[in-house]
């Protein structure tokens, strides 16, 4: 599916998101195409693993964060259940 098919034309038309595809560890290769970039945000998915590393956002998007100087939004997948729970 093309970008501008599910974030609608209009969207793809105002937001015109460029997309970057290079090979190697995402801990490494998204904070280096970040500084190369000097972009503002970086928007990625996330999925927590087993163990108390990944608890909350997972171990790339962790490792990711650990080394960029921009903002990072990180998005759950669909259907995503925190294993956090709050305290009345």
């Amino acid at each position: 599916m093309r970008p501008e098919e599910w974030i609608g034309a209009e969207t793809y038309d105002s937001v015109k998101p460029n997309m970057h595809l290079r090979k190697g560890s995402a801990g490494e290769v998204v904070p280096a195409l970040a500084r190369e970039l000097k972009v503002d945000l970086i928007v990625m998915g996330t999925v927590a693993r087993t163990g108390i590393p990944g608890l909350l956002i997972g171990n790339t998007a962790e490792t990711v964060l650990n080394n960029i100087d921009c903002s990072i939004l990180a998005v759950k997948p669909k259907g995503f259940v925190t294993p956090v729970t709050c305290e009345s």
